[in-house]
């Protein structure tokens, strides 16, 4: 059969996929940028480690109140807000590097500005790509913003971001201004005019604590759409285990050079890649709740052999085979809750979901770190592994119903003109 190339998904939809590639090019850049440019004011780790956490931290205490507000304002000028928010800090940045006026504390603000802005713009992403696109494609929809949005932050921009800093050490966060206003100039083409609130705006007085925990209520009483929150929080926890030591893993326990090192990384950010590109084809073949099923079973099971391979060769192909449902089992999930949550509510439950997943990563990180130091690196995997798969097992009787919701709200979802 000769080769096809897939069919966009829609115009409105390809134009939020290049603004989510200008973006995330830009994140790469500064991911990449700032603790280099820590490192040049400061040696100390934990300052270091408190400017890395300091953009984790708007997601946590921001997460409730900001899902109410994506509920009830302009989706789409929440995305260019977001993005014009972010640019002006960088160019504020751009400005204090240039001038030698920077200073510690600026870098830590910055950091805590910048997440503020990145969470509410993906928390608008989330609610507003059901309005873009019909719900048989949200798969595909989901897992090609992950591709892009893995290959500008992950790959392309974290290269470009060291390379640039090199020759100058404003470059980076220059380039992360224009991408920024790209992003914003892109995404204001299709919701310029369009309403997409999915609820009138509300005085304050409404704005009550029934409001901020709707979303928590509404999983409650929800137990299928509850597991899809639950399942990628507990199985991130078992995920993120390995990532803690993974560089002592590959030094001290397997011998491997930095070369090394960054192929296997390579190996997975590829695999990730190739694997998010199939996902949209495989979800339609197979339908998505099986999609996920796979995903999550393949993950889990692939953990447990890289505590017990040496091999460098069979390493790096293990790797990449394993990067393979990485997005899939991120944009399967996504996919479901969007296709089966109300979209009056999608919002905070979208803030409840990052919430949970933003506060157990970094116990995720601190328990593969224990495990080392108490097992050996080996046992990090193998722990892991097991985990990840306990926690699909323990939700898949609430996965296993969504085959039914899932067929009812095809029939039911319609996708809104934006």
């Amino acid at each position: 059969m000769p080769f096809r190339i897939p069919r966009p998904i829609s115009p409105t939809f390809t134009r939020l996929l290049g603004a989510q590639g200008l973006s995330q090019l830009g994140v790469g850049f500064h991911l990449a940028a700032f603790p280099l440019l820590v490192s040049t004011l400061t040696t100390d780790p934990l300052v270091v480690a408190t400017t890395a956490l300091a953009s984790v931290v708007p997601g946590i205490v921001l997460a409730l109140p900001v899902g109410a507000w994506v509920d009830r304002a302009h989706r789409g000028r929440l995305m260019v807000g977001s993005d014009l928010s972010c640019a002006a800090v960088l160019l504020a940045l751009t400005v204090l590097v240039l001038t030698r006026h920077i200073h510690l504390w600026m870098l830590i603000s910055a950091a805590v500005l910048l997440g503020c802005a990145e969470f509410v713009f993906g928390v608008s992403t989330y609610a507003l790509l059901p309005n873009l696109v019909t719900p048989d494609e949200l798969p595909r929809a989901n897992s090609l913003l992950s591709v892009v949005g893995q290959t500008g932050a992950g790959i392309v921009g974290p290269a470009l971001g060291a390379i640039s800093f090199g020759l100058a050490k404003y470059l980076p966060f220059a380039v992360n201004t224009a991408t920024y206003l790209g992003s914003a100039a892109t995404i204001a083409t299709f919701v310029a005019g369009s309403d997409t609130r999915a609820q009138p705006p509300i005085g304050l007085r409404r704005t009550g604590r029934r409001e901020l925990l709707a979303g928590l209520t509404y999983l409650k009483s929800h137990r299928p759409i509850r597991a899809l929150v639950v399942l990628p929080a507990v199985a991130g926890f078992f995920g993120w285990m390995p990532e803690a030591t993974f560089v002592l893993f590959v030094r001290d326990h397997l011998g491997i050079d930095a070369a090394g090192f960054g192929v296997l990384l390579g190996a997975t950010t590829i695999g990730a890649v190739v694997g998010g590109l199939l996902t949209g084809p495989l979800a339609k073949k197979v339908g998505t709740v099986r999609t996920l099923c796979v995903t999550y079973i393949l993950y889990g099971l692939l953990l447990i052999p890289v505590g017990v391979v040496r091999n460098p060769v069979v390493l790096g192909v293990l790797f990449f085979v394993q990067g393979l449902p990485l997005i899939a089992c991120n944009a399967t999930v996504r996919s479901l809750q969007q296709q089966m949550i109300p979209n009056d509510l999608l919002g905070r439950v979208g803030a409840v979901n990052r919430l949970a997943y933003s506060a157990i990563t970094p116990l995720g990180l601190a328990a593969g770190g224990f495990i080392a130091t108490w097992l050996g690196y080996p046992a990090v995997w193998i722990i892991a592994g097991c985990g990840f798969l306990a926690a699909f097992v323990f939700n898949l009787p609430a996965i296993r119903s969504l085959n039914t919701t899932e067929g009812d709200s095809r029939g039911a979802a319609v996708a809104g003109d934006v």
